[in-house]
C-alpha cells in the first residue's frame, strides 16, 4: 500500500508542474486600461528630455565608459486592479558606429533568436510595411520547469532627426504554449537611439504587465518567472547589444 501511496504522490507533483495544466488568467478590462494609462508617457517622445541618461549625469558617464546600467523606473504603478507592473531601464554606449548601424540590429527581428538567446529561443519577422513591422517571439527561461511563452508583436520605428531615433515594440499576444491565455499579458518594448560622441547611446525600458505573483496558486513556480523575466530580459537585451558591437576606445 506503501509504494502506491508513493506512486500516486509522484504522479501528482508531475502534473502539477506540467506547463499545460497550469493556472493562467484573463485579462480583466480595467487592468488593460490601466496598463495602457501607465505607458501612454512613455510613447510620447521630448527631444529635449530624450534620454533617461540625460537627468543622470554620473550613470552617463559609467555607461561612457564600457559599462552598463540597468534600473527600475520609479514611476506611479499604484492603481492597477488585479495586476502587477514591471518596468526596467537597460542602457549603454555603443562606440564608433553609426545609428543606422545600430538600428539595423534593433530592427532586425528574426535575428533576435541569435542576438538574445538566452531569453528568445525563436523569432520571426512575420510582415514589414515601410517602417512597421509584425515579429513573432518564443520567450523562455529554465527553472524547475522551464516557462515558455509565445508572443506576437508589432512595432514601429521612427526617425525623428538625423541623430534621434525610436523603436516602440508591443506584445499582441502572449501566452504559454498550448494555451488560449496566460499569465504574462503584456511586454513591450521601447527602443531609444541617439547617436553622439562618436557612437550611439542605447536605452531599451522593458514593461511588464502580469498576474499578481501568489495568485498562481498552485502553480508557484511561474511567480518566479514573473518577478524575474523582466529584468533578466532587460539585462539580456543590453548585454546582445553590445556584443553586437563590441567597445573601441
Amino acid at each position: 500500500m506503501g509504494g502506491h501511496y508513493w506512486s500516486k504522490m509522484r504522479l501528482a507533483v508531475l502534473i502539477a508542474l506540467t506547463p499545460s495544466v497550469l493556472p493562467a488568467a484573463d485579462l480583466k478590462p480595467e487592468t488593460a486600461a490601466a496598463f495602457d494609462r501607465y505607458v501612454t508617457p512613455i510613447e510620447t517622445v521630448d527631444l529635449r528630455d530624450f534620454l533617461w541618461l540625460d537627468q543622470h549625469p554620473k550613470e552617463k558617464s559609467i555607461v561612457w565608459l564600457n559599462q552598463h546600467v540597468i534600473t527600475p523606473r520609479k514611476r506611479d504603478r499604484s492603481d492597477v486592479p488585479d495586476g502587477l507592473i514591471q518596468d526596467w531601464l537597460g542602457t549603454t554606449f555603443l562606440s564608433d558606429v553609426k545609428l543606422d548601424k545600430v538600428r539595423d540590429v534593433v530592427l532586425g527581428f528574426a535575428d533576435y533568436k541569435v542576438r538574445f538567446k538566452q531569453q528568445i529561443s525563436e523569432s520571426k519577422l512575420e510582415k514589414r510595411e515601410g517602417d512597421r513591422f509584425d515579429a513573432s517571439l518564443r520567450l523562455h527561461r529554465r527553472q524547475l520547469q522551464s516557462v515558455v511563452l509565445d508572443g506576437n508583436f508589432s512595432a514601429q520605428y521612427t526617425l525623428l532627426d538625423p541623430s534621434h531615433a525610436t523603436v516602440i515594440f508591443r506584445s499582441t499576444r502572449l501566452v504559454p504554449q498550448g494555451q488560449d491565455h496566460g499569465y504574462l499579458w503584456r511586454l513591450n518594448l521601447y527602443w531609444r537611439l541617439e547617436e553622439a560622441d562618436n557612437g550611439v547611446y542605447l536605452e531599451v525600458e522593458l514593461v511588464s504587465l502580469s498576474i499578481q505573483p501568489g495568485a498562481l496558486h498552485p502553480g508557484r513556480l511561474l511567480n518566479g518567472f514573473v518577478q524575474k523575466f523582466p529584468q533578466e530580459f532587460t539585462e539580456g537585451l543590453i548585454e546582445g547589444m553590445q556584443q553586437a558591437f563590441p567597445y573601441h576606445r
